[in-house]
């Protein structure tokens, strides 16, 4: 005998408990891709966030009702435009190379947030060179702030959560997968981004997440602080879209976001035609050789 309308539609309203079965769930409630992170209202700490993704980042956060701790060393010259609510901004001048200060922002945080359920470390930078010599400092300087940084931070949140749930996010780059020239300390910051992230995930409790962005080319002062006329490698993006795709990807607690699906799409097409990366990468070190050319030359140990 065929079930009553009335009856059917009961039984589909039913819980799993009620049912035994998670047929009658809606189909986005059985697939965990469908399921979204509620982003507002999230405790939240973001560094590197006076200009370019970060500050469109920390605009989202902001509209989005989170409390927010924002730091950066030039954190003074933070601008936001009108309509940005700031009632629950709290902001601190913090130098990510440094550990007491990166100690001193896990202090502040505590006291003006109680807890952190996301941090989303994005301070970093990149030279745009030739390297000429040995050279300790210059070495030491990009990695404390692009590694080490972001690995202790890490380490400070797992300490504060035990296991505890939170979001971990941290900016690399798809230089992490495609090494480009006048970029190699860069590129071995950002490959570091990705290793050390794909064997700490293991370390994790579940609902802890370790988020890793990949942006291309994006357009910011990234590249003129990297070096005087430094050329801009294709495709590129907006960082309003970029801090899009990156709230996105943390709202479904994707483990790699890819902002760009061009960038996406090449590494797909690249693995069935090797050389396509190759073909790219030499055009961008004609670029690059070219911008040598119009450079003064240095000699060993100069900075």
């Amino acid at each position: 005998m065929s079930t009553p309308r009335t009856q059917r539609q009961s039984v589909r309203g039913k819980s799993v408990a009620d049912t035994g079965s998670a047929i009658f769930l809606p189909f986005h409630e059985n697939f965990s891709i469908f399921k979204r992170m509620e982003l507002k209202g999230k405790k939240t700490v973001i560094t590197g966030c006076t200009s370019g993704i970060g500050l469109e980042l920390l605009k989202l956060l902001l509209v989005n009702d989170c409390t927010v701790v924002a730091c950066a060393r030039s954190i003074d010259r933070l601008e936001l435009p009108a309509g940005i609510p700031t009632d629950k901004l709290y902001k601190l001048k913090t130098d990510v190379s440094d550990k007491d200060e990166l100690d001193a922002l896990f202090t502040f945080a505590a006291e003006k947030l109680g807890s952190i359920d996301l941090f989303i470390a994005n301070a970093g930078f990149a030279y745009y060179e030739k390297i000429a010599g040995p050279d300790w400092e210059h070495i030491e300087k990009i990695y404390k702030t692009n590694v080490m940084s972001f690995i202790y931070c890490a380490e400070k949140m797992k300490a504060l959560h035990g296991d505890a749930p939170y979001n971990f996010v941290v900016t690399g780059s798809s230089m992490g997968f495609l090494s480009m020239p006048g970029y190699s300390l860069y590129s071995g910051t950002k490959a570091a981004v990705r290793g050390f992230a794909d064997a700490y995930r293991l370390e994790l409790a579940p609902g802890q997440h370790f988020q890793v962005v990949y942006p291309i080319a994006t357009k910011t002062k990234f590249f003129s602080n990297a070096g005087s006329d430094t050329p801009v490698p294709w495709p590129t993006q907006s960082s309003e879209t970029v801090a899009r795709k990156i709230v996105n990807g943390i709202k479904r607690d994707k483990k790699h976001i890819y902002p760009s699906a061009t960038f996406r799409i090449m590494s797909i097409v690249n693995r069935v035609l090797p050389f396509l990366f190759k073909i790219y990468v030499a055009i961008n070190n004609k670029a690059y050789q070219k911008w040598l050319a119009t450079q003064p030359a240095k000699a060993e140990g100069d900075k």
